[in-house]
């Protein structure tokens, strides 16, 4: 029987008319095809698209997939970088139609400044864009179902027109305001060598900053687990192996990898699911 080991990712890039992502964990990734989990770094050199998308149940019906609930994590920005998180009011399909058909569907949208380490918390069903000049860290249910509402007229490298997706959206939108704010969900705790701020917590994943100044060691949890590095660097411990891990590493620790502990001075996203 094969040990089942932490395995480092390598990264797959995508480009866009908007910017890039690079896919740090997905099942596009060789040997990790059941992961429960897509992480990508997103880099918007111009608006994306205003979106939303389908929770588990529509999801399965209608596109044989998993729904998708999603977080982002502000890496860098422009000085007055924005993106758009939700409705500013409650709103209804019949305004939400109008609204579209004579191009102001922006005005009821919510629009956020910006900076470095803000936490989005985005559940299926929730209206959003990312703006541009924004870097984030998304982690997210492992599947790219997304409804495209609005994407500013532009024309793809084919000079077509991208396509909407209204009827999908309708069907799916919350037509309220968003029930969290954009900060973190936990406090920063200090423990001995390392300090732990939950970011995010909902059914499908949780998410944690770590910044590690020591000896970090994580017990057997009986989920799948993502480390992304964000700073620094340092040694991964795993039973009788090590990994020299830095900056920009992607590590996957399958479920039932069992227990590891890391050394050095790096800040990281912690992933669970």
């Amino acid at each position: 029987m094969n040990e089942i080991i932490p395995k480092k990712m390598e990264t797959i890039e995508k480009k866009y008319i908007w910017g890039t992502e690079e896919w740090m964990l997905s099942d596009l990734h060789k040997e990790v095809e059941h992961t429960p989990l897509l992480v990508k770094i997103i880099e918007a050199r111009d608006h994306l698209s205003l979106q939303v998308h389908p929770a588990n149940e529509y999801a399965k019906e209608h596109e044989n997939s998993r729904g998708k609930t999603e977080m982002w994590y502000v890496l860098d920005c422009e000085p007055k970088a924005f993106l758009y998180y939700g409705l500013k009011n409650r709103i209804s399909q019949e305004e939400f139609s109008k609204r579209i058909k004579n191009d102001t569907i922006l005005e009821v949208c919510r629009k956020v400044e910006v900076k470095r380490g803000d936490v989005f918390f985005i559940p299926a069903g929730m209206l959003h864009a990312i703006g541009k000049g924004i870097k984030v860290a998304e982690i997210q249910q492992n599947s790219n179902i997304t409804y495209r509402i609005y994407d500013y007229h532009r024309k793809d490298a084919f000079q077509q027109y991208r396509p909407l997706h209204l009827k999908q959206a309708k069907e799916v939108l919350g037509f309220v305001p968003p029930l969290h704010g954009y900060r973190p969900m936990g406090q920063r705790i200090k423990k001995q060598g390392y300090y732990k701020t939950l970011l995010v917590r909902c059914p499908y994943f949780q998410v944690s900053r770590m910044e590690i100044e020591g000896i970090w060691e994580e017990p057997e949890g009986g989920l799948d687990q993502s480390l992304l590095i964000l700073e620094g660097g340092g040694t991964l411990f795993h039973h009788k192996t090590m990994m020299e891990i830095k900056a920009g590493d992607s590590i996957y620790i399958p479920k039932g990898s069992g227990e590891y502990k890391i050394e050095g001075k790096m800040e990281l996203l912690f992933s669970q699911a």
